[in-house]
């Protein structure tokens, strides 16, 4: 026990050393252009109210009007993280102990971005906005479904729902409803690769309920916010939800890019725990979302 407690300790003190890297960065204030929004997508794991929950799904949704590109960054869950008030954990600890505003404090200070507001949900959330668009089409292997239907069974036993119902049966490109589509976002052991294919899979899921609401008129989309909103937690204010949905017909036009951090030539694992180059992380995430034409 007390050689566990040390290797804690110098494992701390060393990715303590790679954070400090960024103090240059971290005194600067974060530059955006003002047609830059950034909205925090954060997905937990969680069986009641009881507490924040664990948050598996992290997506900084940013939309980049001058160069008509929305930019989907995923941040894997097992990210160290310099957690202000707490200090160095996995990322998902952030949400667990204080919500969406801590997790959100926790990603500008670590990766200079800067979030203007967050969406949080549960996974019996997420079943019922896939739902409320008429489900989603994607393209599942032999594996995929097998552990998809892992998933599905236990979400429909928590909430007393027939597993039949609800069965995936082929694999191929098929119709997905809510608790096949959760099922399928929770997935992180198809092909061997743990979070990193899970995250894969979660901007699948958000890219195909994108490309279901594309072509709705405002109406359309208005009478959809007015369903989905109730399933969602959030700090959108009533006026600029309202400026919003204005933009949304236009953004749905635009390029899809999507990325995750830790970028593959930029990271190390320390027990368990993915090490990030984070000065290095934080130059290449800004050049890539907060880019604007010359």
């Amino acid at each position: 026990m007390k050689k566990r407690r040390i290797h804690r300790a110098l494992l701390l003190a060393g990715v303590l050393t790679v954070f400090s890297g960024v103090s240059p960065l971290a005194e600067a204030e974060t530059e955006k252009d003002e047609g830059i929004y950034d909205l925090l997508l954060i997905g937990v794991d969680r069986r009641d109210d009881s507490w924040y929950g664990n948050s598996d799904v992290m997506i900084l949704l940013t939309v980049n009007h001058d160069r008509q590109t929305v930019y989907m960054t995923s941040f894997l869950r097992d990210l160290a993280a310099d957690i202000p008030g707490i200090g160095v954990r996995k990322l998902n600890a952030a949400c667990a102990n204080g919500g969406a505003k801590l997790l959100v404090e926790t990603l500008e200070e670590n990766y200079q971005v800067s979030v203007d507001n967050y969406a949080m949900v549960d996974f019996n959330a997420m079943i019922q906005i896939v739902d409320a668009v008429g489900g989603i089409e994607l393209e599942l292997t032999r594996e995929e479904v097998s552990v998809a239907n892992d998933y599905v069974k236990t979400m429909c036993e928590a909430n007393g729902e027939p597993y039949e119902k609800h069965e995936i049966k082929s694999s191929g490109l098929i119709h997905l409803d809510g608790y096949q589509a959760v099922g399928h976002a929770r997935d992180r052991y198809s092909g061997s690769t743990n979070d990193f294919g899970r995250t894969d899979r979660q901007r699948d899921v958000l890219s195909a309920l994108l490309e279901k609401v594309k072509g709705g008129d405002a109406e359309t989309l208005a009478n959809l916010m007015q369903t989905v909103l109730p399933c969602v937690s959030h700090d959108i204010s009533q006026t600029e939800l309202l400026k919003l949905l204005a933009l949304v017909p236009a953004v749905l036009e635009y390029d899809t890019v999507e990325q995750r951090i830790p970028y593959e030539d930029l990271y190390h694992s320390e027990n368990e725990m993915l090490v990030p180059d984070i000065e290095e992380t934080v130059k290449r995430l800004q050049e890539t979302i907060y880019q604007t034409e010359e």
